[in-house]
């Protein structure tokens, strides 16, 4: 098990290493620049001044190999502006923000989507059935923005009257704040854990053993709780953690909407203002948390699923 787990963690490396590659490549070949942008023109002089103090007037290689070495020793660099800021104090002072939207976005999702995929399956071809996959449907459908947009309408306040409705519209102030980004981040996946859960529910009340259940007379209640649903989970493990990363990730155009100052708001803020460096710096750290998240998945499966490790060490 020891060897099946440093073989997946060391697959980390050449993961990250392809996306610095990419982002460098693609960061490094968008047109414009940080100091050539719409609504913003500094004179020829003074960009060559600041080219040569970031060092972007040095050849890509050199750049590349300057910028991923600083990675590896910690330095994320410093950010492509006139009053320079470190990368990794502003991703650190923007990632709570973002890290507790995902956590209360994916906990709403898994208590919203489990009992869904276990109606669905058990009514099967019923009424609460074609209720829940609905439910689930529309949750896969519905755009993020279009899900926020739509609860600020009618159920958020106006930044000039915070107190006019129910739920504020706008920033991150307290619990109140919280619930409507929540509920419009949660939408897509609690509708994939919804879906997951049925195929998985499906697949497990015909399998030998729940027959077997049922020929001996156990309650209805105690085989759907500890026969189905504690297997018919196993595979939700497979999509649940990844899911988690997306989200966390995925949580730019939600914090856009409702202005919250997290690490999607910052990214964006960095590509709007071609900030080389800030946009690299917030792109490897998405890579690495959605590496080491997938690593733990393929890592915790193994231990559920030795069949897993045994034919990746063998192999």
């Amino acid at each position: 098990m020891l060897s099946y787990a440093v073989r997946r963690i060391l697959w980390i490396i050449p993961v990250l290493l392809v996306a610095t590659m990419i982002t460098f490549l693609v960061m490094h070949n968008t047109p414009g620049s940080p100091w050539n942008r719409e609504g913003r023109q500094i004179p020829q002089s003074q960009q060559t001044a600041l080219n040569a103090k970031f060092g972007l007037d040095q050849p890509l290689p050199v750049q590349y190999l300057k910028w991923v070495g600083g990675l590896i020793t910690g330095d994320m660099g410093q950010t492509v502006t006139e009053r320079p800021y470190l990368v990794s104090r502003l991703i650190g002072n923007s990632l709570w923000p973002t890290v507790q939207l995902g956590l209360m976005a994916f906990t709403l999702a898994v208590v919203l989507g489990v009992p869904l995929g276990l109606i669905a399956a058990i009514r099967h071809k019923t009424l609460y059935d074609y209720a829940a996959t609905g439910v689930a449907m529309l949750g896969m459908a519905a755009p993020a923005f279009m899900f926020g947009t739509l609860l600020q309408l009618f159920l958020g306040a106006p930044e000039f009257r915070p107190d006019a409705g129910p739920f504020p519209s706008f920033g991150w102030d307290g619990p109140r704040a919280w619930i409507l980004p929540t509920i419009a981040l949660a939408g897509l996946p609690m509708a994939t854990i919804a879906r997951q859960t049925k195929a998985s529910m499906l697949d497990v009340i015909h399998a030998d053993y729940i027959r077997t259940a049922h020929s001996k007379g156990l309650e209805e209640e105690r085989i759907v709780r500890f026969h189905m649903l504690r297997n018919a989970l196993v595979p939700l493990l497979t999509v649940a953690v990844p899911l988690l990363g997306m989200v966390i990730t995925g949580s730019i155009v939600i914090e856009q909407v409702f202005r919250i100052p997290g690490l999607g708001n910052l990214y964006w803020s960095a590509i709007k203002y071609r900030d080389y460096t800030l946009v690299m710096g917030i792109t490897v750290f998405y890579a690495a948390l959605v590496a080491v998240l997938n690593a733990a998945v393929d890592i915790a499966y193994g231990f559920i699923d030795p069949r897993l490790r045994d034919h990746s060490v063998s192999a």
